[in-house]
């Protein structure tokens, strides 16, 4: 009857055939008081129930968080849409069936309106609840594999400072910055392009500071389902899912020590706020429990885009941004250190000559000029993919990478790129800030005086080209198209 009555109003019309299909989502429907009106076959799957116990029953009566706490507006989707009429996306809840079932599910709920009339909500949700366990079984590893290491008096990471390859004044100078904020138990934020050695420096970081003989935790948050990343970086605990057990997430794991969270602007907003609380208060509460745990490792961030810029496009709070920012790096991209492209270049062939069993000497004069005309926007990373495979193309006899054996696209690039002409200069200095000041009026000509796109494309951030500019000399008539 219920069901008659909504869609006759017409609430919604549902292509109930195909919803019933879908054994794994659960469609859930309520009218404006909040009792069920459509409970669809997945539903009865995931939660345990019958339709025929749910249909016309309020779902107050028939769902709670745990024993003693039952739903309202502010701990439940449903609820929350019919108070505000406003849809709520992606949340993560857990609650416990009239029949005591625990359920973990992913939902989104939605107002239904007729006439700008609220009329009801639907809801849309999945079971995580493997997601979830999933994640605990992650996490047990990482714990298990960080107390081998420890075993072996090891502290999780491979490169010091002295591993660093490159001695271009940039780079200097990043090192230099980079030992000098080691020293700080403050929090870091490394800003860097892909391929740049984000990891690298902040494995350095932590061998040169305090905490160096505690563990170095790293996790690539981008890698991560959002659903699983409180689990990993905070715990649970026993009860939190079917088969639950109590385990410690990365924040723990990371005591006495460092937990590095790469591209942290690849995460929610929402996990953005649950990170500036633990920052602010020094504590995390696993997933499940109400208690929180105190924990003292130092955090390490990076980010592979500009800051400001991920600020302007919602993908990084602005005030945890500046509770990071008190300390920060920015990595140079390898076209701002084209100088130790000929040291990186023969540190992999070295590397490579062990594992491939060749005797490669090093790179012919012409392969190299290829080398510093490419513009490289995968930084050293794709250095490295391009060493090794020139070393793949060589032939037993060879023993120099020569220009036949790069990748084509670097070989092409050259012949579409105009040869770069300079003027006489004095010394050194003077060239390269030559080639620096035609690179930067070029690309912000390019863009038509847009100094954000020009920074990006550059792979350094406004602030430094704007830094630049001032310490080259380039005035606005001189890059206004």
């Amino acid at each position: 009857m219920l069901e008659s009555h909504f869609l006759e109003d017409s609430l919604l019309e549902l292509p109930l055939k195909i919803i019933e299909v879908l054994e794994d989502i659960c469609i859930q429907v309520v009218d404006i008081n909040g009792c069920t009106i459509y409970y669809s076959k997945g539903c009865e799957t995931i939660e345990q129930y019958k339709r025929e116990d749910i249909l016309g029953k309020n779902i107050r009566d028939t769902y709670r968080l745990d024993e003693n706490v039952e739903l309202t507006s502010d701990n439940s989707v449903m609820l929350g849409v019919l108070q505000t009429g406003k849809p709520i996306i992606n949340e993560v809840m857990r609650y416990i069936t009239q029949k005591g079932q625990l359920v973990n599910v992913i939902t989104s709920a939605y107002p239904i309106f007729s006439n700008d009339k609220l009329l009801g909500a639907i809801a849309v949700f999945k079971d995580i609840s493997q997601i979830i366990e999933m994640s605990s079984t992650i996490t047990r590893l990482q714990h298990d594999l960080l107390l081998q290491k420890k075993i072996q008096n090891q502290n999780g990471t491979q490169f010091h400072f002295d591993d660093i390859i490159g001695s271009s004044t940039i780079t200097k100078s990043t090192i230099a910055m980079a030992k000098r904020i080691s020293l700080s138990s403050s929090p870091i934020l490394i800003v860097g392009a892909t391929g740049t050695g984000k990891e690298l420096f902040a494995q350095s970081i932590h061998n040169y500071g305090p905490v160096s003989k505690g563990p170095f935790v790293a996790i690539n948050c981008s890698s991560i389902p959002e659903t699983l990343l409180e689990s990993i970086l905070f715990g649970t605990t026993k009860g939190a899912f079917t088969g639950a057990n109590d385990t410690i997430g990365l924040f723990e794991q990371a005591k006495n020590g460092t937990l590095f969270l790469d591209e942290l602007n690849s995460t929610s907003l929402a996990f953005q706020a649950s990170l500036l609380r633990v920052l602010e208060t020094n504590k995390i509460r696993r997933v499940g429990d109400n208690k929180e745990i105190l924990v003292n490792g130092r955090i390490i961030s990076a980010t592979n885009i500009d800051p400001v810029e991920a600020i302007k496009k919602a993908q990084l709070r602005p005030d945890l941004y500046y509770r990071l920012s008190a300390l920060t790096l920015e990595i140079p991209t390898l076209v701002m250190r084209f100088d130790d492209i000929y040291e990186l270049a023969n540190s992999f062939i070295r590397a490579n000559n062990q594992i491939m069993g060749k005797n490669i000497h090093g790179i012919s004069d012409e392969a190299y000029k290829l080398l510093k005309n490419y513009n490289w926007p995968g930084n050293i990373r794709q250095l490295k993919h391009c060493i090794d495979y020139s070393m793949n193309m060589t032939e037993i006899k060879d023993l120099l990478i020569c220009s036949h054996h790069l990748p084509k696209y670097i070989v092409n690039s050259s012949k579409t790129k105009p040869a770069h002409k300079l003027c006489k200069a004095n010394n050194l200095k003077e060239t390269l800030n030559q080639i620096e000041r035609e690179i930067i009026i070029k690309e912000i000509n390019s863009n038509n005086g847009n100094l954000s796109r020009s920074a990006k494309n550059l792979g350094i951030s406004r602030q430094n080209l704007q830094y630049r500019l001032g310490v080259l000399k380039i005035f606005e008539p001189k890059y206004k198209t």
